[in-house]
């Protein structure tokens, strides 16, 4: 929630021999090894041609260079990350860099997000030798003629298991390729988030996302600040066999739109919620938020308490200070504030400045708060100990969870414990 990361870099090892397991995901990694450590403190220059069919808001790509040192550790990715690369016809990208002084290992790295037809063709590699002059590095199979070979292109390598998302494929295609007689395509298919069973509904200026799953009384999930819908990967399936479980991607985040002439804050979300909950007609619905879920969950039963059944707030606060390092967040918008040439990291800051700012409750105002609540956090949270334990005081029919040897990201970490915490809670009387 807090710590808004922009790229995703787990470490790569090159090996072909490992144990392999499927995994859901919505991430898919794609690498080739470089064959050759001789390129600390040159030019480069990769060229690529991308094409996108049947995307959605959520689904990106990031395709570049991985740059490791000698004991293989992680030293750089130079990539084009982007959120405009939206194109159905065949478009040729070039991204610039130098490699770095310590780096010894090259590969080339392509990752894919969330639902979507991703085609890449025409792969070439550039590196000025100590001449001035360019030359063209091998990348094997560039142009994807020939049967991928898993030898040449490996999913991700994590903790030495081969790992394999079960919601992608990949394989060379004859569909319109750049050049040649066939190009590469990696297919995402339905993942918690971009799924075929996902709805728009306008409120309050922008079109929110969801997806509904199970039958029963209404459960409505809400993710925190760099999150969305598939933050729930591990509590959807779980859940929806006692629930109808509801989850949204909160504006500007998921496959939701933004207003970029509207000030990011929380009574704008909860606003955007209520009318959600009105359109699809649910009256009242028991809350799960995480993070910054877990302020919108204290928000609704605040603002809203008819349309709040019981409520768990996992790792909310309801003041800036209740964070241990707030001040972490500055830093983040000055890193983000500097790469921002062309305002593409626009939503990043505000949503960095939503949590430095806001939300600025007092612990009187939780008195009014009907609905049966479980205020939760781990005892390694990004949220203060007794931040947390103030709320569950101020709260009059609340009970109190700090998970011990738990951090903020306790429903990812941990999902086993988690969900048998909120579900023996949503099924007292």
């Amino acid at each position: 929630m807090k710590k808004i990361i922009l790229l995703l870099i787990l470490s790569l090892n090159v090996a072909f021999s490992q144990e392999k397991k499927t995994e859901k995901s919505d991430i898919f990694y794609y690498t080739q090894v470089i064959d050759d450590s001789n390129f600390a403190n040159k030019e480069f220059k990769l060229t690529f041609a991308v094409r996108i069919e049947n995307y959605l808001e959520n689904s990106k790509l990031d395709i570049g260079i991985i740059e490791k040192d000698e004991n293989r550790k992680y030293v750089e990715f130079t990539s084009i990350y982007d959120d405009n690369i939206r194109h159905k016809d065949w478009k040729v990208y070039e991204l610039k860099g130098v490699f770095k002084p310590n780096s010894k290992n090259f590969m080339l790295g392509i990752i894919c997000r969330n639902k979507a037809d991703f085609y890449f063709d025409d792969i070439n590699l550039q590196v000025k030798n100590s001449k001035g002059k360019w030359e063209k590095i091998k990348i094997k199979n560039s142009g994807f003629e020939e049967d991928i070979d898993i030898n040449n292109w490996n999913y991700e390598l994590k903790k030495g298991i081969l790992v394999d998302s079960e919601s992608f494929t990949f394989s060379h295609t004859n569909n319109k390729p750049y050049k040649g007689k066939s190009c590469l395509l990696i297919k995402g298919g339905d993942i918690l988030g971009s799924s075929s069973k996902g709805k728009t509904v306008d409120v309050n200026g922008v079109s929110l996302y969801y997806e509904i799953y199970g039958e029963g009384e209404p459960l409505l999930l809400l993710h925190g600040n760099g999150q969305s819908i598939s933050a729930f990967k591990e509590q959807v399936e779980e859940y929806a066999k006692h629930y109808k479980v509801i989850i949204v991607d909160c504006r500007g985040r998921g496959n939701s739109t933004y207003q970029d002439d509207v000030e990011l804050t929380f009574d704008v979300e909860i606003e955007d919620l209520k009318q959600f909950l009105d359109k699809i007609n649910i009256e009242k619905t028991h809350i799960v938020g995480w993070s910054d879920g877990g302020i919108l969950g204290i928000l609704m039963a605040i603002k809203h308490p008819v349309k709040v059944d019981k409520m768990v707030s996992m790792a909310g606060n309801i003041f800036p200070d209740g964070l241990i390092n707030k001040e972490e967040l500055l830093d983040y918008v000055k890193q983000f504030q500097d790469l921002n040439t062309k305002h593409q990291y626009d939503k990043i800051i505000d949503f960095l400045y939503l949590d430095y700012k806001y939300p600025n409750l007092e612990y009187e105002e939780l008195k009014v708060i009907k609905s049966k609540c479980l205020i939760m956090a781990g005892d390694k949270d990004e949220i203060k100990t007794e931040h947390t334990v103030k709320i569950f005081e101020n709260i009059p029919n609340a009970q109190l969870a700090i998970v011990p040897n738990a951090t903020h990201y306790l429903p990812r970490d941990n999902p086993k414990l988690f969900n048998e915490i909120i579900l023996r809670f949503l099924k007292e009387e």
